[in-house]
């Protein structure tokens, strides 16, 4: 769906800059420096050939600063790495390989049950899992701006995230893209049940209306869109809604969401005319604590379409739910597909998916743990509207491709504490990957961006290890 106006973000820095000078917290500020060694397959080595992504091993070192009271948080971390998957102009010549990246820069101000934070960060889910729908799990900071409301039985939140302000190109539409999301929650006892939507526009960086407007998104569109008298908004916008019901007590913790980018009202209303693709997706977990350790299971999936832009007749709109309209780019002269993990800005996995966790941690050996991941995985078009095709395919699908990838990877982890200060983890994880999808170039539309398509027998072995230390002191 679609809209939006134009605003800017003065406000509310002066707002959180005139709320600093009430802060009288007491001060505390903890140092924290961190070095790891990463060996055998990536995440970059599930989509890339090994010309193209070489570096087998690699070194992380983490550098932070944090400064955390009960009114006032300040985080400041950066990370240096030699992996060799990003383009870096100064890496070889003064940085010995090594080129930087931000891990977190972001202020919070915190007054009983309100809270504002902004910065370059990455907030998650309401819901708290590693396949939660509207807020990716995987860690990726961008410009942010987060209010939010939590008294005990009432949540609110208001979210605006920069998904990317590209500085080539000359359509706007692909140059900015923002998100704005929203959560109203009641609290009964243990019970949480709550609405979640997202809005993502294109063409502008930051929308007044849908960050402060508490009315749900849907109708915000909706106003501004038929005009009262004259139709205002953004333009090129997509809704997405859904709810989520979680239970929390000492031993356990319950969840189930599920997440609607479009549903086909026509099988109800007109069951003759056209019928277009359902685009859902949803997720359950449960975690349980016993006397032999936690417990832990995850089940997600998306059918296609999910989360990616509309178009009429090849002629693509932007708005699809990622964090950028592309997800190939050029390194020492050679095509690099982005993982898709790092590309979504909701459920990691994206469309046409099936994704199944296991996760042990025994009570007998703390800090040790068990985990098992089986995901299944049909073509994929996040950014290329209904695949290599002008339009959609009629009806629901999921998984119904004559090649799919499979995926079945099992870590294991532990970490140990040397002193007060110091800290040691290592991790190992080995798997296997059967037909793994490869990048398809689609020239038989009008968008012409390239997918990603199991191919059979593409068989891949997963390894890899990491081990590392971290200091960390507080003055």
């Amino acid at each position: 769906m679609e809209k939006g106006g134009a605003g800017n973000l003065k406000l509310f820095f002066l707002l959180f800059l005139f709320g600093l000078s009430y802060i009288t917290s007491a001060f505390a500020l903890e140092f924290s420096l961190a070095s790891s060694y990463n060996f055998g397959s990536k995440l970059f080595l599930m989509y890339n050939e090994r010309e193209v992504i070489n570096n087998s091993s690699f070194w992380t070192f983490d550098i932070g600063l944090l400064h955390l009271s009960d009114a006032f948080e300040f985080k400041a971390s950066m990370v240096a790495k030699n992996d060799g998957v990003f383009n870096d102009p100064f890496s070889e010549s003064y940085y010995a390989g090594f080129y930087f990246d931000f891990k977190e820069g972001s202020i919070s101000l915190r007054n009983d049950n309100f809270s504002v934070t902004l910065g370059k960060t990455h907030l998650g889910d309401v819901v708290p899992s590693p396949y939660s729908l509207f807020i990716s799990s995987v860690n990726i900071p961008r410009n942010t701006v987060d209010v939010s409301f939590d008294d005990g039985k009432f949540i609110y939140i208001t979210r605006w995230t920069q998904l990317c302000e590209l500085k080539f190109g000359t359509d706007e539409r692909e140059k900015l893209k923002s998100s704005n999301y929203k959560v109203y929650a009641l609290r009964i006892g243990n019970l949480r049940f709550g609405y979640e939507d997202i809005t993502v526009y294109v063409g502008q960086t930051f929308n007044f209306e849908y960050f402060a407007n508490p009315i749900p998104s849907f109708f915000i569109q909706y106003v501004n869109d038929a005009g009262r008298p004259y139709p205002e908004g953004v333009g090129e916008t997509n809704y997405i809604s859904g709810f989520f019901l979680d239970y929390t007590d000492i031993d356990r913790y319950y969840y189930a969401q599920v997440l609607v980018d479009d549903i086909n009202m026509n099988r109800f209303i007109y069951p003759e005319s056209y019928q277009n693709p359902d685009k859902i997706a949803w997720s359950i977990g449960l975690v349980q604590k016993t006397s032999i350790g936690t417990f832990s299971f995850y089940h997600a999936g998306a059918t296609k379409y999910t989360f990616q832009p509309s178009a009429e007749s090849g002629n693509q709109m932007f708005y699809g739910y990622t964090y950028y309209p592309y997800f190939i780019y050029t390194r020492d002269g050679k095509n690099v597909v982005l993982p898709f993990e790092l590309l979504y800005a909701g459920y990691k996995y994206g469309e046409n998916n099936l994704a199944f966790m296991v996760n042990y941690a025994p009570s007998f050996i703390p800090n040790f743990n068990a985990n098992f991941e089986f995901v299944i995985l049909g073509e994929r078009s996040p950014v290329n509207p209904w695949n290599d095709r002008t339009t959609y395919l009629p009806g629901t699908h999921l998984l119904d491709d004559p090649v799919k990838e499979y995926r079945a990877i099992g870590t294991i982890s532990y970490s140990e504490s040397i002193s007060r200060h110091l800290k040691f983890w290592a991790s190992v994880s080995a798997g296997f990957i059967w037909n793994a999808s490869t990048l398809v170039e689609v020239s038989s539309d009008n968008v012409r961006k390239p997918l990603l398509r199991p191919q059979e027998g593409n068989n891949l072995p997963f390894f890899s290890g990491n081990f590392g230390v971290s200091f960390s002191k507080s003055f």
